[in-house]
């Protein structure tokens, strides 16, 4: 999975100069369900708040809030710890950096976007283990993640 950050014209990568490493928040838990479609060659089409996403075989619909979306069931195992029934911890860490510019980010998953949403200052570039490239409005980063040692995120 990589991602494309655009400027508002000219696509870039992800800044690894600017990121640092956070690790998820130990109390942030995640519910979430495994759906194992009877036919596991069928691709399943779900929406979300932020898009269309495709999954060929089982995956997770995963509920944050007032949000849902779906993971793939590889990547979520890899990346999640189980702490009760359907509830998830995360525990994989991320990289990210606080933008100080609007710019759009292309998340791409299997070649293709996923999804594209416009980051604006505050919010946060973040990089999942599995390569992925989201943003994480400024609030929602705080709640999820810290750097090693710090009780906040920095600003």
């Amino acid at each position: 999975m990589l991602a494309h950050v655009s400027d508002g014209g000219e696509m870039c990568q992800f800044d690894e100069t600017r990121a640092r490493s956070y690790r998820p928040r130990d109390d942030f838990e995640k519910v979430a369900v495994i759906v194992e479609p009877s036919d596991p060659a069928a691709q399943t089409v779900i929406r979300t708040p932020f898009g269309e996403q495709r999954f060929t075989g089982a995956f997770y619909v995963v509920a944050e809030g007032d949000a849902s979306y779906g993971a793939s069931r590889d990547e979520f195992e890899e990346t999640h710890t189980a702490v009760g029934a359907n509830r998830w911890v995360k525990t994989a860490p991320v990289s990210a950096y606080c933008t100080d510019v609007a710019c759009v980010v292309d998340t791409l998953v299997g070649g293709h976007v996923e999804v594209t949403v416009t980051a604006r200052p505050g919010d946060w570039i973040v990089r999942q283990s599995t390569g992925e490239v989201m943003v994480v409005r400024g609030d929602e980063f705080e709640e999820r993640y810290v750097i090693d040692g710090s009780e906040r995120a920095p600003a």
